[in-house]
């Protein structure tokens, strides 16, 4: 009668754990912070504040490619890969490499022109387009 209680709590772990735990494990963190001072070292400005959520929402039209992006083998063209979202570091560091603009560049081409964007079509009502509006002061 122990045994089966044993085996019985064993499985009802495991499928707490099952149902509980790995919606946790994978889950999006909503909000960040880019600073990369492993890669930029001792920061000039205030690091960023960045809503996944909210961009997340806004380009659900363009998809995640948008941000997360892979080199394609066969043609070098970028490509969303999903279950491959990789951190903007993974591929691009303090200088310009194998044809993949740095980090800094990444951010600021990528971002503001993509605020721009938006600004330009009244779609939205776009993001910051200057360092002071993304790189805000406490």
């Amino acid at each position: 009668m122990r045994i089966k209680l044993s085996v019985l709590a064993l499985f009802i772990s495991l499928v707490l754990i099952g149902t509980v735990g790995l919606p946790v494990a994978t889950a999006q963190e909503e909000e960040y912070i880019l600073a990369h001072e492993d890669i930029f070292g001792n920061l000039r400005r205030p690091p960023v504040g960045f809503s996944h959520e909210n961009h997340s929402e806004w380009l659900e039209d363009s998809g995640c490619g948008v941000c997360h992006h892979t080199p394609d083998d066969k043609d070098g063209q970028l490509a969303y890969i999903e279950g491959d979202e990789r951190s903007c570091k993974e591929c691009h560091g303090l200088q310009k490499e194998a044809g993949a603009p740095a980090l800094r560049e990444a951010f600021h081409g990528n971002c503001t022109n993509c605020h721009r964007k938006q600004i330009k079509s009244g779609d939205l009502k776009g993001g910051p387009t200057t360092c002071g509006g993304c790189h805000r002061r406490s």
